[in-house]
């Protein structure tokens, strides 16, 4: 696939690069890497990820706790940054407040490592919903973590990639990704085509896994809510974010303007860096 990175234990691994811009300017290709995490990299990954790619800067989007979990391996050459764009200590407050029974049932299933509760009830509690992006963008920990991003972007070295990523690679990856593509004013469309590719990407994960759940005899609506919480994007998803930021900001370029601390002379050196 044209934008694979050809990896063989990370997930969703692809890039930005070959995308077009509104100037008729194309993203420059090996230096924007998009990815699930890389606990299960093997040494032939990292390999071409220090080799091939010349990754710089690695950013890790997740969660304390999915960190520790499941840290980063070390990239020869490459600096590792953590970046949390959900605040745990608030968003578990706010569960407890909302529905004390569910956040119970939550924890209980987090203790246990139980994935099937544990992500059906993060979708009953809310947590996952066609409203997360905007609570990804929202928060002041979503907005302090991509103006880092974005800081990270800036002070990438000529010839060499970022590589960003989250757990599964396609939330906060997803948006982490359509700041950037909007950042260098790349359509909306394309911006959308690059979200929904997870799905292609996951294809087969999403087909094991659904026959894995038919099996355990659980609800296909449950399913479904199981599957968007771990490996399966949901266009509405996006769509709703870009509305939400057009509404409150007219465009998502301005929201990069207003809340993620850059200037206009920091975008034009980011499309003269990722462009050519």
């Amino acid at each position: 696939m044209e934008q694979s990175i050809d990896m063989k234990g990370i997930g969703n691994a692809r890039e930005l690069g070959g995308y077009i811009s509104k100037d008729g300017r194309q993203v420059k290709h090996g230096m924007l890497l998009r990815t699930a995490g890389l606990s299960n990299a093997t040494e032939s990954d990292l390999r071409l990820l220090s080799e091939k790619y010349h990754v710089e800067t690695v950013v890790d989007l997740r969660m304390d706790a999915e960190v520790i979990q499941s840290p980063d391996p070390e990239l020869q050459g490459a600096e590792n940054v953590h970046i949390s764009i959900l605040d745990e200590k608030e968003m578990e407050s706010e569960m407890k407040k909302q529905n004390p029974a569910l956040y119970e049932k939550f924890l209980k299933a987090q203790q246990e490592l139980d994935l099937i509760p544990l992500l059906i009830s993060s979708v009953d509690m809310g947590i996952v919903s066609d409203r997360l992006y905007i609570d990804f963008v929202s928060s002041e920990s979503g907005k302090n973590g991509y103006r880092d991003l974005f800081e990270n972007l800036r002070s990438l070295s000529p010839g060499r990639a970022l590589l960003f990523h989250c757990t599964q690679g396609k939330d906060r990856t997803g948006v982490a990704a359509m700041l950037i593509l909007a950042a260098l004013e790349v359509s909306e469309e394309t911006i959308l085509r690059d979200y929904m590719l997870t799905n292609t990407y996951n294809e087969a994960l999403i087909l094991k896994e659904r026959e894995m759940l038919k099996r355990k005899m659980i609800k296909e609506t449950d399913i479904d809510r199981y599957l968007s919480a771990m490996d399966q994007v949901d266009s509405r998803y996006m769509e709703n974010v870009l509305l939400y930021l057009k509404k409150e900001y007219g465009s998502v370029r301005n929201y990069i303007l207003k809340e993620l601390g850059q200037t206009e002379e920091n975008l034009e050196e980011l499309k003269k860096k990722f462009l050519e």
